[in-house]
């Protein structure tokens, strides 16, 4: 997990987590939520942050680590299941780190072994 050093990043951080739950809520209030099937989880909300920026070419959506996965900080991606391997690939390629991936199972994600 991130330490924020300054009061730069911990205005950086407290904007991106408000950013980020605000997409969840939009996303949960929608309906679009249970569109994608997977959630890719990452170690550090840096790490988070850095995939959040390669999703432009992808069915996915960045948003803070549903409470179902981890009940901390954290960023996750949803991503539909015609993109996981692809996009599982494309963050291998550009050296971005995964910690798990997890697959919707009804209200809750359960961790896959890929």
């Amino acid at each position: 997990m991130a330490e924020a050093k300054s009061f730069g990043e911990k205005l950086f951080f407290i904007a991106t987590g408000v950013r980020l739950h605000a997409k969840e809520y939009f996303l949960r209030a929608t309906g679009l939520f249970k569109k994608y099937e997977y959630c890719i989880a990452f170690p550090s909300i840096p790490e988070g942050l850095k995939a959040e920026k390669l999703l432009k070419d992808f069915k996915a959506v960045s948003i803070p680590i549903p409470d179902e996965i981890f009940e901390g900080c954290g960023v996750g991606v949803l991503v539909r299941e015609e993109d996981l391997d692809r996009l599982l690939k494309f963050f291998k390629e550009k050296g971005v780190l995964v910690s798990g991936v997890f697959k919707r199972e009804g209200d809750r994600f359960v961790e896959v072994k890929r």
